[in-house]
């Protein structure tokens, strides 16, 4: 049984050894976390060339050796090649953590499938018993929460800094987070008017700080 948990690894020492497509999505996965990233590998798809354009990681054009993870807090293994794959298992620290991307049973965490809008994180795991699940379940959500909830996560936070802020009523603070839910603030995103959007908000501020005094 494994414990969800959203983890901040920011300047963590993540290492990814191996270079092919599961290293890939691997590090796609890891975009934004602001972890220092170390690619273990002695070639790397085109693919992840590319990523390395965007994103700031860096490659050690070699095979892998124990002590390309003595520093590291994050392990990520990818490689097809079992002897590699005990080899790293064996030379991991009791304090850090490994993913043996083709063997959960023996790895410290499993990356769910991951939906990422702005803000908004949605993760689908079936603990391993059925990865094209996860995927379809992904696919699923991927079209319920669109692009356009990235604008509408923003405008939520937005909004609910400005409640903090000025309303000091924590049941009229709680009755106006509640009222922003209403869809038509998500309708007006998606068709964006933003402009009305925000008169609408504006308005029923002005009114729950009139019911405050």
């Amino acid at each position: 049984m494994y414990y969800p948990i959203m983890m901040n690894i920011k300047n963590k020492n993540v290492v990814v050894i191996g270079g092919g497509r599961v290293a890939y999505q691997k590090l796609i996965g890891l975009e934004g976390t602001e972890a220092n990233l170390t690619i273990i590998s002695p070639t790397i798809i085109p693919e992840i060339k590319e990523w390395m354009q965007h994103n700031n990681a860096k490659w050690i054009e070699k095979t892998f050796e124990p002590i390309d993870i003595e520093q590291a807090n994050i392990i990520i293994a990818t490689t097809n090649d079992s002897a590699t794959n005990h080899e790293i298992r064996i030379h991991k620290k009791e304090h850090q953590l490994l993913l043996l991307a083709d063997n959960p049973k023996d790895s410290d965490f499993i990356t769910p499938a991951t939906i990422k809008r702005g803000k908004l994180n949605i993760s689908i795991s079936t603990g391993g018993a059925s990865p094209s699940l996860a995927k379809k379940i992904k696919k699923d959500l991927e079209q319920q929460f669109d692009e356009k909830f990235e604008d509408y996560i923003e405008f939520l936070d937005y909004a609910r800094h400005i409640v903090l802020n000025q309303i000091a009523d924590r049941s009229l603070r709680k009755k106006l987070l509640t009222q922003l839910l209403d869809s038509k603030f998500y309708n007006l995103t998606v068709e964006g008017d933003i402009i009305k959007r925000n008169e609408i908000f504006k308005e029923m501020l002005q009114q729950v700080k009139g019911q405050s005094f």
